[in-house]
Order: C-alpha cells, then structure tokens, then sequence
C-alpha cells in the first residue's frame, strides 16, 4: 500500500495510531531507536546500512510509530525519502517479528 499510495496511505483508511498502541508500541519520537542505534530518524542511508544490527523489535516498532506521526502531523520533507525509511523499516520489523514468532 505504501508503495503505490506514498504516505497518502497513513490518511484516514484505518486507526493505524491505534493499532500501534494495541500492538505494545509507543510514539516516543524515536528517542527509544536514536539511543539504543545512534540512528536518526528518518534516515534511510543510515537504516538500510545498519540493518543487520537492528534487533530490538521494540525499539524499531516505536521508531515506525514515530516516523508515521511525524509524517502525517508534521513532515515538510519529501514524501518519498518518508516513504523509504517507512518500507525499509516494516520490512525489517516484519523479518524481525517472523523470527519471534517462531
């Protein structure tokens, strides 16, 4: 969806604020995924070249739930780079969360 939809996609489909919140993540701004990586949010160059460290499923479920407020309440930035941090990153989680579930 996100890859046909962009983060048009976010914009009132479903409860996804919710969804998130049932789901045991927080919307800590990112601060949970900056301090456990030194990542920024938002950064796709620094995400896709630090993916194989990323394993905390918690930490990036909350960096997600951040990016996605921020992107519908207050990003001016391009809405593709948002879009790539935000696939990369539910890709990975999806990964991460397959292994837990096993």
């Amino acid at each position: 969806m996100l890859e046909d939809q962009g983060v048009h996609a976010l914009e009132g489909r479903f409860d996804w604020a919710q969804r998130f919140w049932d789901l045991g993540f927080e919307m800590d701004c990112g601060h949970s995924f900056e301090q456990r990586y030194g990542l920024p949010l938002g950064d796709t160059r620094a995400l896709v070249r630090e993916l194989d460290r990323i394993d905390d499923v918690q930490a990036l479920g909350n960096a997600i739930f951040s990016q996605c407020r921020y992107i519908t309440h207050w990003s001016l930035s391009s809405e593709d780079e948002n879009v790539d941090w935000l696939i990369t990153a539910l890709e990975h989680l999806e990964e991460l969360a397959a292994g837990v579930s096993e």
